[in-house]
């Protein structure tokens, strides 16, 4: 807690509005967290495939969390020099004039019910791969934004007709803030309507989706202020009327700037609840084999013509594999580790490190969310593959851990097939709270087979990318590279050779066990949805 408070000192407070619930952090200048605070916030599902949030318990988490942390760190509202987001993507907020919502619950980005609308514009473009060279989103088309406003006009026309702007999470919050509608190129370039290539919306897009272009908000770069607190916002937050507000960006593209990868040839993985890994291109991968995410993080700080891509490809199971597995087979170590007062991960790591690497031929498929990468296809299913009677608990413990290594690894050679040599860079930083996993990331070096780079203060990469693009939006940093000077590796992590040689002969094997299960998995995902 800080208690002596340098009036010349600027401060930025940043919003992680994630999946679960939204974080306020504070960070100073050298990019250090002074306060943190975090509240969660409920998803709803009302339907198979139907995946919902109130946007007005994001607002409240946001009033809540600010009020918390400038109450906890000291700091007097005037020092600080803006407000900053990093947001969950692939949202649909719709809003009328006034920034009312049109709906008391919205799709957030895992939604899935506008795969007919999908079916639609990959029909009306020849192929998916045709529509895919345009927008240069893989992640499966039924979770698009763009697909999502086609499914409200189609199911729900009076609420498009009175819809206004279609916001993402955060371009609502910042709403509330300002009273201005706005997005960011990071979001707006995975949302299905959006050109990468010519780095704009696509008209072409918006008139074959029967989308009115009047509702899409104004697309700024991520460093942009492109508002200020208003006197209402500031009554309900603590803020100062008119301190500014920074778009930010979506939290993939927070995480590459939050972990210093901002010049050509960088990568990074990220291991939270999802798993993902990026890497800074300064041309769109369009290469249908790999169907990765083109997202567009930054106009790098040397102006236009500077821009960077960030190829990104996702397992939508990470860190939460290991949480199901707490949950669904681990009632004894959370009783002992309550009874002790130790963390039940440490306990089940424990379990994992008395189990040789490979689990003794036991395979995990970390597909329990489906639609996650290589192939994005949301009828993919986990499943543990290789099972026999010497197996125990620690067994399967260590499988999940290196399940999502191997589907890691399986998007590093996409990429290296596409022409990005990842794995010739002989190291990846890796951000996210799964970095504080000692165990699991000597597992992912030892898969990979290249050093694992972990930054410090891990778990705070996707707000610290949107700390630096406030700081250089009000002039803290005068580019991001100076922003990035800030950042520090806590440890590197070396791989163990013999264990590599073990993985490389596995990894073949889980290849192979997706691509002969898959026909199963259809299967099982439609009898899933007649349930």
């Amino acid at each position: 807690m800080q208690k002596n408070v340098r009036t010349e000192t600027r401060y930025i407070l940043v919003h992680d509005l994630g999946t679960t619930g939204n974080k306020a952090v504070i960070f100073d200048e050298n990019g250090n967290v002074v306060a943190s605070n975090y509240r969660p916030f409920k998803t709803y599902y009302p339907r198979p495939t139907w995946v919902e949030q109130n946007p007005m318990e994001w607002w409240e988490a946001v009033c809540e969390t600010t009020r918390l942390v400038l109450n906890e760190s000291k700091i007097p509202p005037q020092n600080i020099a803006c407000v900053s987001f990093s947001g969950q993507m692939l949202g649909a907020v719709p809003v009328d004039e006034r920034g009312n919502l049109l709906r008391s619950q919205v799709m957030i980005w895992c939604d899935a019910r506008s795969w007919k609308q999908a079916e639609k514009m990959i029909e009306y473009f020849g192929g998916w791969e045709n529509y895919y060279k345009i927008m240069g989103t893989g992640w499966g088309p039924e979770i698009l934004p763009v697909h999502k406003f086609m499914w409200i006009k189609e199911n729900e026309p009076s609420i498009y007709e009175k819809t206004y702007k279609f916001l993402e999470a955060k371009g609502f919050i910042e709403y509330k803030l300002t009273g201005e509608f706005a997005t960011d190129h990071g979001d707006a370039s995975i949302t299905g309507y959006f050109d990468t290539k010519k780095r704009k919306i696509s008209n072409e897009i918006l008139e074959a989706a029967g989308i009115d272009f009047a509702k899409i908000p104004d697309v700024h770069e991520s460093h942009e202020v492109i508002g200020y607190v208003t006197e209402e916002a500031a009554r309900m937050t603590g803020l100062k009327v008119n301190t500014p507000v920074v778009v930010g960006s979506g939290d993939g593209v927070c995480a590459c700037i939050g972990a210093g990868v901002i010049k050509e040839g960088m990568c990074y993985t990220y291991i939270g609840s999802a798993n993902w890994v990026g890497v800074c291109t300064t041309e769109p991968i369009f290469n249908i084999r790999v169907a990765c995410n083109t997202v567009l993080p930054l106009s790098s700080g040397g102006g236009p013509g500077h821009e960077l891509i960030q190829p990104v490809s996702v397992t939508a199971a990470g860190g939460v594999t290991q949480d199901w597995l707490k949950d669904v087979f681990c009632d004894m170590e959370n009783y002992t580790a309550n009874k002790l007062g130790v963390n039940v991960y440490d306990l089940m790591n424990l379990k994992a490190m008395d189990v040789p690497a490979g689990c003794e031929g036991l395979l995990f498929l970390p597909y329990l969310r489906g639609g996650s990468a290589p192939f994005y296809d949301l009828h993919s299913r986990g499943a543990f593959i290789g099972i026999v009677m010497p197996h125990q608990k620690k067994h399967f413990i260590r499988s999940v851990l290196e399940g999502v290594a191997f589907n890691c690894r399986w998007i590093l050679e996409l990429f290296e097939n596409a022409g990005i040599p990842t794995f010739d860079l002989g190291e990846i930083r890796a951000i996210g709270g799964g970095v504080k996993n000692r165990v699991w990331m000597q597992i992912f070096a030892d898969v990979l087979g290249i050093n694992i780079n972990a930054l410090e203060s891990p778990q705070e990469a996707t707000g610290r990318g949107a700390a630096f693009m406030g700081g250089v939006g009000v002039e803290i940093w005068k580019n991001y590279k100076q922003a990035a000077e800030t950042l520090k590796i806590a440890e590197i992590i070396k791989p163990n050779i013999v264990n590599h040689e073990i993985y490389k002969k596995l990894f073949t094997i889980f290849k192979l066990a997706y691509s002969d299960l898959l026909q199963a998995m259809k299967r099982i995902a439609k009898f899933q949805e007649q349930i």
